[in-house]
This record gives structure tokens, C-alpha cells and sequence, in this order.
């Protein structure tokens, strides 16, 4: 399968999530910046491999 970049857009259309959860997760430290790529202009995408460490952070603030 191809690991295509998502844009943090399309990361919370899937995850069906608002954009502040994904956010707060950065923020928090929960999900650490130096983890995802970064494109040149320092916008974060993500791969579809990214989505298994974001919903797993999901889980862990979810259940506190």
C-alpha cells in the first residue's frame, strides 16, 4: 500500500475529530512534534501510518 501524505484536514476528516483535539495533542506533548514530517514551509503531514500513533494518544487522554 502506498503511504501517501495527509494534511492535517484530512487526518481529522477521518479520524472524525475536531481540529482542536489534534492540536491539544501537540500541545500536551502527548504526540511530539519531532515525530511527523514537516514540509518546507513547516506545515505538518502526516502518513497513514501516523494514524495509528494519533488515535492511540486519542485513547490514552480519552481514558484518563
Amino acid at each position: 500500500m502506498e503511504d501517501r501524505l495527509l494534511s492535517p484536514s484530512e487526518v481529522i476528516q477521518i479520524l472524525n475529530i475536531p481540529r482542536h483535539k489534534l492540536t491539544y495533542l501537540f500541545d500536551t506533548r502527548k504526540l511530539k512534534s519531532e515525530d511527523f514530517t514537516r514540509l518546507g514551509n513547516g506545515r505538518f503531514v502526516f502518513r497513514q501510518s501516523d494514524l495509528e500513533k494519533i488515535k492511540k494518544a486519542l485513547f490514552e487522554v480519552a481514558t484518563r
